[in-house]
């Protein structure tokens, strides 16, 4: 449900998974033109081991300060023109200002995604196309991310890859195997087995059927939180101005089973009377409805978004929106959600002010 921003590359870099905001009122960096990157004419030393860091100071959101450091591996296999692979993203996020997050309960966190990517080289060119993406388990859970398309060029050791004007590098990994392989590792303990690092991870619960149940909610019936929800922030970003989120949530239960959609609206406000560039005004607006499922036994929560749509397009939109998991807890009039690396309370409005906005 956040946008995903800009990175700052260090040495070398894969797509960013976190949340950024909308469009300020600085310069963006020119895009360039994937006819501007001409690979050499032999590419048939892409099959191995490529690496990739990145770090990254988060500017927009709840997490606006925090930092976030990502290793990368690529495993890519080829056969004459075809590409195949995938490439793990290890990431850990500190807090800036040494408050803990409330997945962790402490002031960092790591997370472990999957990518699954194929490509192909065809007329001189080398194209990869992320395809699938799944994270390892836990609270802490990054959620997913647009999938990404590169435009590729390789020279020597040295992979150059192009996504929506990013330049992002990998490096080939020739060390031993068996002792510099920290992040395969990583994945077959979050994973499961080397041969399918895929096999043990998770999938969300299917609804109607049993599903451990959090302590103390054991045979409890579930609670009635259908009906309307709030939730709205406001507070300064980097850049000093205003941004003002609310969201209102449209909730229908049948027994422990739940759906609907919610309606989040982003507004951001100049506070130095100086207009965006991407609105030609000093405020801008961009509204979302997103779509969920999700389940209820006793208390406890667990809600997935299944999509979502732009209510009002605007030229302010980055476009980059990704679809996230909740644990929640209803207590009254109050239902505390915890969303990846942040969390937020829903209220039930006050009577006497109207809700629906769209």
């Amino acid at each position: 449900m956040r946008f995903a921003g800009l990175h700052r590359l260090v040495v070398g870099v894969a797509a960013g998974i976190f949340v950024a905001g909308c469009a300020g009122k600085t310069k963006r960096p020119e895009s360039v033109p994937a006819a501007a990157i001409v690979p050499p004419a032999d590419s048939s030393g892409l099959a191995g081991v490529w690496d990739g860091l990145l770090q990254e100071t988060l500017t927009e959101g709840m997490g606006a300060g925090d930092t976030r450091v990502e290793k990368q591996e690529w495993h890519l296999e080829q056969v004459g023109t075809t590409i195949t692979g995938y490439y793990l993203a290890a990431s850990t996020f500190t807090s800036g200002d040494g408050r803990p997050y409330v997945c962790s309960r402490k002031a960092s966190f790591s997370a472990l995604v999957r990518f699954d990517v194929t490509g192909h080289v065809r007329n001189g060119l080398i194209q990869i196309h992320e395809i699938t993406q799944r994270a390892s388990q836990g609270r802490c859970n990054p959620g997913l991310r647009p999938l990404a398309q590169y435009t590729v060029k390789m020279k020597g050791d040295v992979l150059t890859l192009l996504a929506e004007g990013q330049r992002q590098l990998l490096y080939r990994n020739r060390g031993n195997r068996e002792t510099s392989d920290v992040l395969a590792n990583a994945a077959a303990a979050a994973f499961g087995p080397a041969e399918n690092p895929l096999a043990e991870l998770a999938a969300p619960p299917a609804l109607g059927r049993p599903s451990p149940s959090p302590e103390g909610t054991s045979g409890a019936l579930p609670v009635d939180v259908s009906g309307v929800w709030i939730w709205e922030h406001r507070g300064a970003i980097p850049t000093g101005d205003e941004k003002q989120e609310r969201e209102e949530w449209h909730v229908d239960q049948d027994g422990a089973r739940l759906s609907g959609y919610y309606d989040r609206v982003v507004r951001e406000i100049s506070t130095d009377g100086h207009a965006f560039k991407c609105s030609m005004d000093t405020e801008f607006e961009i509204a979302t409805r997103y779509k969920f499922r999700g389940e209820v036994r006793g208390n406890q929560l667990m809600i997935y978004e299944s999509s979502y749509e732009v209510l009002e397009p605007s030229a302010c939109d980055n476009g980059k929106r990704r679809l996230d998991a909740y644990e929640g807890m209803a207590n009254g009039d109050e239902v505390r959600l915890i969303w990846g690396v942040g969390g937020q309370v829903l209220r039930r409005p006050r009577p006497d002010v109207p809700t629906q906005r769209f």
